[in-house]
């Protein structure tokens, strides 16, 4: 008797907590804007271009161009398999924040449409002129272009050194990887495809030769030299897709993981004077070289330990892998542990984010889904996956609850980009979907509890504050973010970096390391506001 009361009581008590949960989780909602926004972009390539480029891209990047204090949008495109002369090609796009809730087109304005085979994009004041650059991914030539200061921008490919590099381009990570207060930049690169294919050929990545990367230093003077033999960062004919740097090991400066579609993804650990060290080789293994189909990646502390966790997305017959940082230079694989293996299997994943979604100090793990093979699925759609964090180095999948299955069709997931472009204290999530319209989606009831989100003006580090690592301290919590353009799939997230601090009404430290090495700490900072934090300069 005694026994089946106690039972009864579990069952009761497991009820309470489900109800409460759920409830939890629903309080979140994360509602497509796309239209009423004014954000009326259509991505040109998908399943029926049948060609690479367009079945593989694209990607997008938050960031205030023009310096009014609100972050814009700039959307990558695919183009036309063979258009017909006078044909109006498809273009990227440009999207002003209007500071309302809307955006403007203002391409044409701006001067930056390229009619590429877009692939990924990501911007960076790379001339520290106190204006965001722009680079550009495309198979075939990139391109590269400088913001005037004006709002509108010029085509600088060849002014910048030739950094308009002709292959197949895919992810871009901008660093100051010498620590000099320049900005160097890192280019991967897919695939040796040298035709258009005709008819209903079948893309599988294993039938194509890989291209090498390309590291181009900041030589200060507005232009860049090729360094990326002497840096030893060409990434072995992998093909890349995904690139996104961060100081994992913590000594102050940056390095670069490669994902790589169907062979080994590389960490190259950064050992100053601008030389790397391949970390899944045999003498210095970093645990994070597994040989899968590597598309999308996040770095972030989701368990806040202070060391930079690593998560990776994949092809649909492989899971997606979180590794967690041991903090000596290696990585578990943490994937089943945590709850996330399940997640990704049956879907083809792509671009991702660590962001805390509710405010509660916790990185929760978004990712999109989409099919690729054009020959093979009745419907290329998928739904994409939320992941809410509880705390204790476990997720759980509230897709469902938080309202990301609402849509009749799924999306066919690529580049995803995280900002809080409303302004209103929790983090928003924009998805390019191949083929098909976008999705902007607003995170209604995120911000319930308090946050503080941190803007970076470097003076000796580079302007951006790109490499910035940044401690906020809460009572016993302790969290860590880094400065990042570049990261995702092909795609770029807001700047700005964001914390959530739960019901503290007080941020007790904020301790800001810049890649110049330059310490500085803030305290008794309050909640709720966007702060901008410039370096003393020595």
């Amino acid at each position: 008797m005694l026994n089946r009361m106690l039972h009864t009581y579990i069952s009761i008590l497991y009820c309470i907590i489900l109800l409460v949960w759920n409830g939890s989780a629903a309080e979140i909602q994360f509602i497509d804007v796309t239209d009423t926004a004014g954000i009326h972009f259509q991505h040109a390539g998908g399943i029926d271009h049948r060609v690479v480029p367009a079945l593989v891209g694209s990607g997008a990047a938050w960031r205030d161009y023009d310096n009014d204090g609100t972050l814009d949008l700039y959307i990558v495109n695919s183009t036309a398999v063979r258009p017909e002369p006078g044909t109006i090609l498809p273009k990227n796009v440009l999207y002003r924040n209007n500071g309302d809730g809307t955006f403007t087109d203002v391409t044409d304005i701006a001067g930056v449409g390229d009619t590429g085979w877009g692939m990924g994009c990501a911007f960076a004041d790379y001339d520290n002129d106190g204006d965001a650059d722009l680079y550009v991914t495309n198979y075939k030539a990139n391109v590269f272009y400088l913001n005037k200061g004006d709002a509108t921008f010029k085509k600088f490919t060849s002014g910048a050194g030739g950094i308009g590099h002709t292959g197949f381009g895919s992810g871009i990570a901008w660093g100051d990887f010498d620590t000099d207060g320049f900005l160097e930049l890192y280019v991967g690169n897919y695939i040796e495809y040298t035709k258009v294919p005709q008819g209903d050929e079948v893309f599988f990545p294993y039938d194509f030769f890989g291209q090498t990367n390309v590291l181009y230093l900041n030589k200060g003077d507005r232009s860049f030299i090729e360094v990326t033999d002497a840096a030893k960062v060409n990434g072995g004919f992998h093909l890349t897709l995904g690139v996104a740097a961060a100081d994992y090991d913590n000594d102050g400066d940056l390095d670069i993981y490669l994902a790589n579609d169907s062979d080994q993804n590389i960490l190259y650990r950064n050992d100053e004077e601008l030389t790397f060290m391949n970390t899944n080789q045999p003498d210095a293994r970093s645990r994070t070289g597994d040989i899968r189909s590597g598309m999308g990646i996040a770095w972030g502390d989701y368990d806040n330990d202070g060391a930079l966790d690593l998560f990776v997305t994949n092809w649909l017959d492989e899971n997606n892998v979180l590794y967690r940082n041991n903090g000596d230079g290696t990585f578990t694989d943490v994937s089943a542990k945590s709850g996330i293996f399940e997640s990704g299997l049956g879907k083809t994943c792509w671009g991702t984010v660590f962001f805390d979604m509710d405010n509660d100090t916790d990185l929760d793990i978004f990712f999109s889904a989409g099919h690729i093979d054009p020959a093979t699925w009745e419907s290329h759609g998928q739904q994409d996956v939320l992941l809410r964090n509880n705390g204790d180095g476990t997720f759980t999948d509230i897709s469902e609850q938080s309202g990301l299955q609402q849509f009749e069709t799924p999306g066919v997931g690529r580049g995803v980009a995280a900002a809080d472009y409303d302004a209103d204290g929790d983090i928003d999530l924009f998805i390019v979907n191949s083929g098909e319209k976008p999705r902007l989606l607003q995170n209604n009831g995120g911000n319930k509890l308090n946050w503080l989100h941190i803007r970076t003006v470097g003076v000796e580090s580079n302007r951006d504050g790109i490499g910035t690592r940044i401690k906020v301290i809460t009572g016993d919590t302790h969290q860590i973010r880094e400065v990042a353009s570049g990261s995702s799939y092909l795609s770029q997230h807001s700047p700005e970096v964001e914390f959530g601090l739960g019901n503290h009404d007080i941020v007790d430290k904020v301790i800001i390391r810049w890649s110049s090495g330059t310490e500085q700490t803030l305290t008794h900072v309050a909640v709720n506001q966007t702060l901008v934090i410039t370096e003393k300069a020595d």
